[in-house]
């Protein structure tokens, strides 16, 4: 296969608009709690498509599980479990911070740890020096300048989104004492930390995407071998999560028959949890296909690149929800800059990658 960075980044893009979009059928099923409709999409994003996936788009698949040592499985796992811990602590900081200033603090710090990072250290490999490799030619001086204005995109629709969320407060639109800064920024840090194992977990997973191309299976799809195993570690920690919470909030009814009141019908619920769990799977299943075609030098940019057009297209959805009507000018101006940081910075990533694969 010949990598093309340029239909890497197209995929790229597919992929971070179906992660923004996995959350709006959320707002279809009222009626649930919050930890049923969670453990709901997670079961479908986290567990079943990833089987599926792996299933129907990976040959002889039990052949491929059988060929690799079992301690990849495990590392993948591991890491996708505390991965999964991150989502939690990630939903934590969005109460304290607000949504815009968590996403940018804990997706600032996942794109550039997962990116950065596993050019130090590698699950298993151990740690590598490939920073000099990678930064010490033209192309790769253009991929780290595109890396760093993707951070400084990302950097300014976080401020864009407290700047916003300021002047609510100011006005008594929201609730001052939900937002703490002391509380809130540190789960946001350890939600970035965490999430970016996720990268890692991919990693670890490597020999099973060769074993899987010593199967048959397509090149552009052999990432599909790996996420059964990283996407159930984050399924197993955020299982156990909602279990602990259905136990204390006497929610678990809600998984049989909504509440009377809501006049909603259960299996429609289902359905809007299966469309969600849809999309945040359908962001990976494009993310493996992008990342080939990124090639090998720099094909490391995959992490930067999803995580920056995740921003991107989670403020367009803000703006198609309305979620930014009645903000002040200065909000949205310094929103706007930052948006047309991160798209310039995906094209100078892009023809970085470009350049070192001629």
């Amino acid at each position: 296969m010949v990598p093309n960075p340029i239909v890497g980044a197209a995929l790229h893009a597919v992929g971070a608009l179906s992660s923004s979009s996995c959350y709006t059928p959320q707002k279809k099923t009222k009626a649930w709690s919050w930890e049923i409709y969670w453990i709901a999409q997670a079961s479908f994003a986290w567990l079943i498509l990833p089987i599926i996936g792996a299933f129907l788009t990976i040959p002889n698949y039990i052949d491929v599980l059988a060929s690799v040592p079992g301690d990849v499985m495990l590392r993948s796992f591991v890491l996708g479990a505390i991965y999964g811990i991150g989502g939690l602590t990630f939903g934590l900081g969005i109460r304290y911070i607000g949504f815009s200033l968590n996403y940018a603090i804990a997706i600032g710090i996942s794109a550039g740890l997962g990116t950065i990072f596993p050019l130090i250290w590698n699950p298993n490999d151990g740690f590598v020096w490939l920073l000099d490799d990678k930064f010490s030619t033209t192309p790769g001086q253009i991929v780290l300048a595109g890396i760093i204005l993707s951070l400084l995109g990302i950097l300014f629709c976080g401020w864009a989104g407290a700047l916003r969320e300021k002047s609510n407060n100011a006005d008594g639109s929201e609730s001052k004492s939900q937002f703490s800064f002391r509380v809130g920024v540190p789960l946001a840090i350890m939600a970035g930390v965490l999430s970016a194992l996720f990268n890692f977990a991919l990693l670890a997973g490597e020999p099973l995407e060769k074993a899987a191309l010593a199967n048959g299976a397509n090149e552009l799809l052999k990432m599909n071998a790996i996420y059964p195993f990283s996407n159930g570690g984050a399924f197993f920690t955020n299982f156990i999560g909602c279990l602990f919470l259905i136990r204390r909030n006497g929610s678990a009814s809600q998984l049989v028959r909504l509440p009377k009141e809501s006049g909603g019908n259960l299996g429609f619920y289902y359905l809007m949890a299966l469309v969600s769990g849809a999309f945040w799977y359908f962001q990976f299943f494009f993310y493996g296909m992008g990342h080939a075609n990124m090639g090998t030098k720099y094909g490391f940019t995959s992490w930067a690149l999803h995580m920056s057009m995740l921003i991107l297209f989670s403020n367009i959805f803000g703006f198609v929800f309305r979620e930014w009507e009645g903000a002040d000018r200065k909000p949205k101006r310094v929103l706007h800059i930052g948006m047309a940081i991160i798209v310039i910075a995906t094209l100078v990533i892009t023809y970085g990658n470009y350049l070192g694969e001629q």
